[in-house]
């Protein structure tokens, strides 16, 4: 398996994919906070919200709509929707990273593209 998860094509070690769930509000705890999780929600359904009530922040998680925050800190949560509602969501597992021997990711960093453009101009 090591020699497999070693080729494996993403930053991402875990895919999950829920159909017509709820998701209470909770934090991931087997990730570390300075991951970011995609979660991204398709289908024929309406009345989607995404809570972050730790942030202050609700949306309206339309068919499409990704969102990515890091699940280690922000409580995060979907309600129950009418109609059907597949949701995919990517993160990192620590575990996995120590089973496969491969460095873990530092915290996320903005660097603005315009900045780096204007030191060549």
């Amino acid at each position: 398996m090591g020699t497999r998860l070693r080729e494996w094509a993403s930053v991402f070690t875990v895919v999950a994919v829920m159909c017509n769930r709820y998701t209470p509000l909770h934090r991931d705890a087997l990730s570390r906070a300075q991951w970011f999780d995609i979660m991204t929600s398709v289908g024929g359904y309406t009345s989607a919200r995404m809570k972050m009530p730790n942030i202050g922040i609700e949306i309206a998680y339309n068919p499409g709509v990704m969102a990515g925050t890091s699940g280690r800190i922000v409580r995060h949560g979907v309600n129950w929707v009418n109609g059907d509602r597949v949701g995919w969501v990517w993160y990192m597992r620590d575990d996995i990273h120590e089973f496969v021997d491969v460095p873990r990711g530092d915290y996320s960093r903005y660097k603005s593209v315009i900045t780096d453009a204007m030191q060549f101009a």
